[in-house]
């Protein structure tokens, strides 16, 4: 496979030759030069705890002061009392939300499927983990835990062993899916580089590297067979440029608030290329009403990806569920929802 800096550099020269439908919209345009500058300096061993990672694919509970300034914080609560510096500390690093969170997903889970109440997530990477019920748990973890039980709740997910993601930063759902399915479980992650390169070293570390399908090696085929490649590999990590080589069917198509980072026509044309890849599910998360409009050149969108616009992109499919006050997010106002949406293959008539 060759080290994680010779994958991604191999992605970044291919990148520059992709068509444009396949490289960074204008969102991600502001975010790849930061994170390859943090893992040209830091490496990829402690990503997490990298400022840009946190800015764009790690999500974190702790508050924004406690992360960037912890060092002084913690001295500060070191002169208090033990009692009061915990319960300070509890709400500044985020575990009254980790908590909370973990509470939740305990709380909406169901019997059978997909146990994800007991997944531990990987230490590797470093960066913001919480302990709850003797088990690591991060908010990406949590997050994606959350809209995995509204499926449960909708649908049989007993057999449910694969599944293709597009935009999955480091590689959560996979490890979920596999830690999950031990014995049968199979995960395509779709991204682009630099973040493509950090799911690769992540999932190789957690998983072993020989049960990964790296950059390397998938851009030398001709064709991406799913049914051929998961008899090989328990993980596949390639770029967009390479989805129109990919044939066979997974389980489910899963994209969580990365559609609502592009622009319309490249979600179109990513849902038109995922949709006859996915076998029975489609679970979504994003935002109702897309992410924020500005100008060229700015953090943000140039067109707004909303929700129905997603689930209109996938016409075979029914829609089965959809929440953002218990398995998404929304204000008190409701004038921000994050949806979570579970959509269903339709019985050919």
């Amino acid at each position: 496979m060759g080290d994680d800096h010779d994958n991604l550099r191999l992605m970044l020269a291919d990148m520059d030759r992709a068509p444009a439908e396949f490289r960074p919209t204008n969102f991600w345009e502001r975010g790849v030069q930061p994170i390859l500058d943090d893992i040209g300096n830091h490496g990829f061993e402690a990503f997490r705890a990298h400022r840009s990672a946190q800015g764009f694919y790690v999500p974190g509970y702790a508050r924004a002061e406690y992360r960037n300034h912890r060092a002084k914080i913690e001295r500060a609560l070191g002169r208090l009392p033990s009692r009061r510096a915990h319960s300070i500390r509890w709400r500044l690093d985020g575990r009254h939300l980790a908590w909370s969170d973990a509470r939740l997903v305990a709380a909406t889970d169901v019997d059978g499927g997909l146990d994800v109440a007991t997944v531990s997530e990987s230490e590797t990477g470093g960066g913001e983990i919480h302990q709850v019920g003797g088990r690591n748990v991060t908010r990406s973890l949590l997050n994606y835990s959350r809209a995995i039980t509204l499926l449960k709740k909708t649908a049989d997910t007993s057999d449910l062993s694969s599944a293709l993601e597009i935009g999955g930063g480091y590689g959560t759902l996979g490890e979920i899916l596999l830690k999950a399915r031990p014995d049968d479980g199979f995960f395509v992650n779709v991204d682009i580089p630099p973040v493509a390169a950090v799911s690769t070293h992540y999932l190789s570390e957690v998983f072993g590297r020989e049960t990964v399908l790296g950059y390397a090696e998938s851009r030398e085929m001709d064709s991406l067979d799913l049914d051929e490649l998961r008899q090989l590999y328990r993980a596949v990590v390639l770029c967009p440029w390479q989805l129109p080589s990919v044939v066979g069917r997974v389980d489910m198509f899963a994209n969580f608030m990365s559609f609502q980072e592009m622009e319309p026509p490249v979600v179109s044309r990513y849902c038109e290329l995922v949709e006859p890849l996915t076998e029975r599910f489609v679970l979504l998360r994003n935002s109702a009403t897309g992410k924020q409009q500005v100008a060229a050149g700015q953090l943000g969108v140039l067109e707004p990806v909303t929700t129905d616009f997603v689930v209109d992109r996938f016409p075979a499919f029914e829609e089965r569920a959809r929440d953002s006050f218990v398995h998404g997010d929304e204000s008190p106002d409701r004038s921000f929802r994050s949806e979570v949406v579970v959509l269903e293959r339709q019985a050919s008539p």
